[in-house]
């Protein structure tokens, strides 16, 4: 097994980790690595990937990975989202995987703590440990059903229809067509900023450099959205203009440093 994961502020990383401890000798695969490949091959028979939500679906690293790797050696394909999610998320991976003739076995997500501040606060610190703690006895069943090779994808309800066939689609490509670039040209840093440069260390698509000791947000570079620049500055000195986000606190998980989340950029 190897375990394909996609993360900006820790969650996923975390997961990822955690999962694979109880697969011994299972892989960490950083997405973000791959993607300067044209065509990634998958080396083992079952194959996880590991993601958080991006309004509402896959993050777009997420998406291009699985559209340029090789699945065709994989007989078990599950993914694992660490944001409760709608089942499209899901629909969307499989009808990916489906045209080269694979599919996806197992779906499962399960929620940790909340980053986008845009919209959400951060967690208290006893609701980040309620959540790690629900978290790791969901992953237990989660693991058992992967060694036990289940295929299930979950449905949603009958009343979210209209959501899930409506409104959520229209919103998610709003998000990703609109808002989300628009975010992405709106990072600065603020008079707190000391140029430690840990913001462009964390970016994992090298957006960010530093120039006079203060980084610059390239507009000719992709944004993976991830917020690994806002949230893992020590002086809490990266912004979003118009969004108050110097109030809403910040959030990492506890467990993974910088240099975990550097670890994964490709080149």
């Amino acid at each position: 097994m190897e375990i394909c994961y996609f993360s900006g502020t820790g969650n996923s990383l975390h997961v990822a980790g955690e999962l694979a401890a109880r697969f011994p000798g299972a892989p960490l695969v950083p997405i973000m690595r791959l993607l300067d490949q044209q065509a990634f091959k998958a080396r083992t028979d079952v194959v996880g990937i590991v993601f958080p939500i991006h309004a509402f679906t896959i993050p777009w690293p997420v998406r291009t990975f699985l559209e340029n790797t090789d699945f065709r050696s994989t007989s078990y394909i599950f993914a694992l989202a660490t944001r409760e999610c709608f089942a499209r998320v899901f629909n969307d991976i499989d009808k990916l995987l489906k045209r080269q003739g694979k599919r996806l076995d197992v779906g499962f997500s399960l929620e940790m703590p909340q980053n986008y501040i845009p919209i959400f606060k951060t967690y208290s610190h006893a609701e980040v440990e309620r959540v790690e703690g629900a978290m790791l006895e969901k992953l237990e069943i989660i693991a058992q059903k992967i060694k036990d090779r289940k295929t299930h994808r979950p449905k949603d309800p009958a009343w979210s229809f209209p959501l899930t066939h409506g409104l959520v689609p229209l919103v998610s490509w709003w998000y990703h067509k609109v808002q989300l670039p628009k975010l992405a040209r709106s990072f600065y840093a603020d008079e707190r900023c000391t140029g430690c440069s840990i913001c462009e260390r964390v970016c994992l698509t090298n957006k960010i450099r530093m120039e006079d000791g203060k980084p610059i947000w390239e507009d000719s570079a992709l944004c993976a959205y991830c917020f690994a620049c806002l949230h893992f500055c020590p002086e809490e000195a990266v912004q979003i203009r118009g969004r108050k986000t110097a109030s809403k606190g910040r959030y990492h998980h506890p467990a993974i440093k910088p240099g975990d989340i550097a670890a994964q950029k490709k080149g």
